[in-house]
């Protein structure tokens, strides 16, 4: 990712946990097979499992943030992404990842 997204992701990264405990609803929920790598017999290898992800939105804050967990099959659930909500420019069509007021983003 470029360094400004990954600014203005690890600048929302605190409220991931907040989203997470006050959420009680899952926003959406995206199921795939996916090669993950686990280790068997002392080597690694890449195994095809399910993979299931869920999306929570929530508006802390005054900031909209999606924050994404995974989870595969027979495994735990852990933090995999935080997403801010951006608009598009409508002159060149870039994401636009600021409000407009360069001092307080």
């Amino acid at each position: 990712r470029p360094r400004s997204e990954q600014y203005a992701r690890l600048k929302l990264l605190y409220l991931a946990p907040q989203i997470l405990k006050s959420s009680h609803t899952v926003q959406g929920i995206w199921r795939t097979k996916h090669f993950e790598s686990q280790k068997t017999n002392s080597r690694w290898e890449r195994v095809l499992k399910e993979v299931s992800y869920y999306e929570f939105v929530a508006v802390l804050d005054s900031v909209r943030v999606k924050v994404i967990i995974k989870e595969v099959v027979g495994g735990e659930k852990h933090f995999w992404s935080i997403i801010p909500f951006w608009r598009v420019d409508t002159q060149n069509g870039r994401r636009l990842l600021h409000s407009g007021y360069p001092e307080s983003d």
